[in-house]
């Protein structure tokens, strides 16, 4: 019961960190049109060293027309979520480089929020997480660049 209501505060959270940081976000519409997004499967490293196997990623970003969305999450079935929004992109049709925060964290329980840096190549591959907090993870990935 405890986790549940862990995921629900943390969709609060992320919720109003998505009002309170919106102005951060707008800076992602510098392009008429952009989207990246990517669902994968991998493993991530806790700051104590723990790792957690079979956890699943997605990340969207989108613009069009100065309307922007850009989330990440991560999944696994026993611990919870952890995730949160992204607040600047470099990308092009090869590579991207996605950094944000992580405004929650029910997978390894580290402090939140923290600065974190996605990045990879765009088409099948591995998308790397950093985390300010200690996080790591490694997914294998088809990402969408477009």
């Amino acid at each position: 019961m405890e986790k549940s209501n862990g995921i629900k505060i943390g969709m609060i959270v992320a919720t109003f960190s998505l009002l309170f940081c919106s102005s951060v976000i707008i800076q992602i519409s510098f392009a008429e049109e952009i989207e990246l997004k990517s669902v994968g499967k991998g493993n991530v490293s806790c700051q104590g060293g723990e790792e957690i196997k079979n956890v699943r990623i997605n990340f969207i970003v989108s613009s069009d027309k100065g309307t922007s969305f850009a989330e990440w999450n991560i999944d696994h079935e026993k611990f919870g979520s952890t995730g949160g929004i992204i607040t600047s992109i470099q990308a092009s049709s090869e590579s991207f480089s996605l950094k944000g925060f992580e405004a929650f964290d029910n997978i390894c329980d580290n402090e939140t929020p923290s600065d974190i840096k996605l990045s990879g190549h765009c088409g099948p591959g591995t998308v790397k997480l950093v985390s300010d907090n200690g996080n790591k993870g490694t997914f294998t990935s088809n990402v969408k660049c477009g």
